[in-house]
C-alpha cells in the first residue's frame, strides 16, 4: 500500500492577512516616495531658481558696469544718454527697465536694453501671469546709423518682476535718473523676483503682489524669492 505525501499550504486566513499587511507596506511605501519626491521637485526648482538668479544679475551687472565707457580713440563721438529708464507704472520704488550705451572697441558702439514683458500677451493678467527678461540689442560702427542687432530676445523665464534704483554721488538713491544726473550716478541696485516653474503651495489662494503695480496679485501657488546686487557705475564718474 502506497501513502500518500501530505503537503503543508496556507490557509485562505493567513492569505487574506498576508494581503492586507502586504496592501499596508505598499501604501506606506508609496506615501513615504510621494512626500519625499515633493521635497526633491521643491528643493531642485528651488537649485534652479538660484542657479538662474546668479546668471541673469550677472548678465545685467556685466553691461551695467560698462555704461559710459567710451574708447579714446572712438570713431562714434560723445556718449550722449548712456544710461535711459523707464518705468511703466506710478511706483517710486525704482524703473522698470533700462538702456545701456558704451563702446566695445574704437569702432564699435553697443545700446542694450533689459525689461519685463509677458510670455504671451502683451499685458499679463493674474491667470496669464507668466513673464520673461527680454533683451534688445543695437551697434553702430564708424559713426554710422544704428543698426538693430536684435530684438525680444529672451534671457531668462518665470521672472515675475525687474528693478533698477540709481545711487547718487550725493548718497541719495532714486527711481531714475534724467539726462543732467547721469554725470552723478554710482551705481545702480538691481532686483528680480523669481518663480518656480512648479507649484508647491497647496493653497491656490495664495496671492503674491508686486511692489511696484498697484493692486496687482500674481498667480498662487508658486514659490517666489526676490534678489539682489549692485553694479558700480565708474565710467560715469570719469565724465562719459
Amino acid at each position: 500500500m502506497i501513502m500518500k505525501k501530505m503537503r503543508s499550504a496556507y490557509t485562505l486566513t493567513e492569505l487574506l492577512v498576508a494581503s492586507a499587511v502586504g496592501s499596508i507596506v505598499m501604501a506606506m511605501a508609496f506615501s513615504s516616495f510621494s512626500v519625499i519626491n515633493q521635497k526633491y521637485q521643491k528643493y531642485s526648482d528651488l537649485s534652479n531658481l538660484h542657479r538662474s538668479a546668479t546668471q541673469v544679475l550677472n548678465i545685467i551687472t556685466r553691461d551695467l558696469r560698462m555704461a559710459g565707457y567710451q574708447d579714446l580713440d572712438t570713431a562714434n563721438g560723445l556718449i550722449a544718454l548712456a544710461v535711459i529708464t523707464e518705468n511703466n507704472s506710478n511706483s517710486n520704488r525704482g524703473s522698470d527697465a533700462i538702456t545701456i550705451t558704451y563702446d566695445a572697441d574704437t569702432q564699435k558702439r553697443i545700446k542694450v536694453k533689459y525689461y519685463l514683458a509677458c510670455k504671451d500677451l502683451n499685458q499679463c493678467t493674474e491667470s496669464e501671469g507668466r513673464y520673461r527678461l527680454y533683451k534688445s540689442k543695437s551697434s553702430k560702427t564708424n559713426g554710422s546709423s544704428w543698426i538693430v542687432d536684435y530684438e525680444n530676445q529672451a534671457v531668462a523665464d518665470y521672472i515675475d518682476d525687474l528693478q533698477f534704483n540709481y545711487n547718487m554721488a550725493n548718497g541719495n538713491s532714486q527711481a531714475s535718473v534724467d539726462n543732467a544726473e547721469i554725470k552723478d550716478l554710482r551705481s545702480i541696485d538691481v532686483s528680480i523676483m523669481l518663480r518656480t516653474a512648479r507649484k508647491h503651495i497647496k493653497d491656490e489662494n495664495y496671492r503674491h503682489e508686486l511692489e511696484d503695480n498697484d493692486g496687482f496679485n500674481l498667480d498662487g501657488g508658486y514659490i517666489r524669492e526676490t534678489f539682489s546686487t549692485t553694479a558700480f557705475t565708474r565710467n560715469l564718474e570719469l565724465g562719459g
